[in-house]
């Protein structure tokens, strides 16, 4: 089992990451928006389907440079962290941890309120 500080440091890193991903996606996407043609591809989807490219081979290259044999669960993560990627891309990184926070927050203290409620 992983200790607090371990969760901690990986939280960090995960957000480091999707800041990293978040940027070579606004990139990637300003260059394609230039080459390829508006009204035939939505904005939008071009950056969820590089969010998604670019998450995906950097699971791959994670995997490969650690050695890993990773489960089917890790590529579903990896898809929904692309998702991440993608929203952090449309509407800003502010707005992204915004919306995690909150999410988390709620998360907590759902699973306190229940535990508070069964020792009643």
């Amino acid at each position: 089992m992983m200790s607090y500080a371990g969760m901690i440091w990986a939280a960090a890193i995960a957000a480091a990451v999707i800041a990293v991903l978040v940027a070579l996606t606004n990139i990637f996407s300003q260059v394609i928006k230039k080459v390829v043609d508006r009204t035939e591809f939505p904005t939008q989807a071009i950056v969820f389907v590089i969010a998604e490219v670019l998450t995906l081979v950097s699971a791959g290259i994670l995997d490969a440079v650690l050695s890993m044999h990773p489960p089917w669960c890790y590529w579903v993560l990896a898809v929904i962290m692309g998702v991440l990627v993608a929203y952090g891309a449309m509407f800003g990184y502010d707005n992204l941890y915004k919306q995690l926070k909150t999410a988390v927050k709620s998360l907590i203290s759902c699973i306190f309120n229940r535990a508070d409620d069964k020792e009643e």
